[in-house]
């Protein structure tokens, strides 16, 4: 199905400035630098295209648009294996903000989102088939008009390098969502060694920390499941990425790489592999494309739609990166090929926001089966 002409504008907007701004020489730099990318193309991104803004009313510096064009920016973002906080800070922190509907919180922090000098994460330990609010440790307690925090968040996403941090914490016999900033005293941020270099996790310890509430109270399981779903997709949208980039990847290489005399890709074996490796991607896009209709739609099938893209898209990336490293034989093994770096995305993404049997487990429930 073709795109209509602004995707593909944006598309290639991102592509160009993707290739020149963070090719796999840039990425490589930024594996073992602190916050694990670059600051400065973060907010280049910002201001030059408005990845940041793309779901962000424009009252709030944003452009106003919806998943589809967070899923195209996903997947251009995934075919370049981009270390930034997409995930933390578009997906999953400006949905939940955006949901809360709390104008104050989001005039404080949104625009500065949106214009790629403040990053925003959620502090709330992976359980089951994602985020789950009920999974927190933390709890808040209140002191006359002030809120504190206290507790431990093991594997938050991008948290060395967030500025801001929303938590989900008990209080009352329900839970709400707290924003909390990074740098107070009261937080302490610990790295954790991770498979994909791509990404970086942090074990984060509040010891009353003060808070701020964000919405309503008892408010968090319904933002989360929000938030949940968006990046879901987003994700989704970033594994089709980085398997596209690794049929290309495969597909030069068999067709320029000979052996006894022929392109490899001649051989019906490498044919077969190359065929499935497609048949995955399109697969994947058709499931990435349903489920963006379900989330811009509101639709009654949205559970159904985002849980059949996670799997689909998750299952296809580790699929189409391992079989990128056979293709490539001995050269695909070593570190400085761009496949490993792939593959370790591709593994590291099929536990990340719900494992494939998690969201199958949904899926049947769903589908009452």
């Amino acid at each position: 199905m073709d795109e209509p002409d602004e995707l593909r504008d944006l598309r290639s907007a991102l592509r160009r400035m993707l290739a020149s701004m963070a090719p796999e020489s840039v990425v490589r730099e930024h594996l073992d630098s602190p916050e694990g990318f670059d600051r400065s193309a973060w907010t280049r991104l910002a201001t030059q295209i408005g990845v940041q803004g793309l779901a962000v009313a424009e009252d709030y510096g944003g452009a106003g648009c919806g998943m589809r064009e967070l899923a195209v920016a996903g997947e251009e973002l995934g075919y370049s294996l981009f270390p930034g906080p997409f995930l933390s800070t578009v997906l999953l922190s400006t949905t939940l903000l955006t949901r809360s509907r709390d104008a104050g919180t989001m005039q404080g922090l949104l625009p500065r989102m949106v214009d790629g000098s403040l990053v925003c994460t959620l502090a709330l330990p992976r359980h089951g088939a994602g985020w789950d609010a009920d999974a927190t440790t933390v709890t808040a307690v209140a002191d006359a008009d002030a809120w504190t925090l206290t507790g431990t968040v093991d594997h938050v996403l991008d948290g060395q390098a967030a500025d801001v941090m929303l938590v989900p914490a008990r209080h009352d016999d329900v839970i709400s969502v707290f924003q909390v900033d990074a740098d107070s005293p009261a937080v302490e941020v610990r790295p954790v060694l991770a498979m994909d270099q791509t990404r970086r996790f942090a074990h984060v310890r509040l010891t009353s920390a003060p808070a701020l509430r964000v919405g309503e109270p008892g408010t968090a399981r319904e933002l989360l499941a929000d938030a949940g779903a968006v990046a879901s997709v987003g994700l989704a949208a970033d594994q089709l990425g980085g398997a596209r980039r690794m049929l290309e990847v495969t597909t030069e290489y068999a067709r320029t790489r000979y052996q006894f005399g022929r392109p490899i890709g001649s051989f019906q074996a490498v044919k077969h592999a190359l065929a499935n490796m497609l048949i995955g991607t399109e697969l994947a896009r058709a499931a990435l494309d349903d489920a963006v209709r379900a989330v811009d739609e509101k639709a009654p099938d949205l559970a159904i739609a985002v849980s059949a893209a996670k799997i689909v898209c998750s299952e296809t990336y580790y699929d189409v990166a391992a079989a990128a490293i056979q293709l490539h034989g001995g050269i695909g093994f070593t570190w400085e090929h761009s496949a490993h770096l792939y593959f370790k995305r591709a593994t590291a993404d099929r536990v990340l926001l719900g494992t494939p049997a998690h969201h199958a487990q949904h899926l049947a429930a769903a589908l009452g089966l």
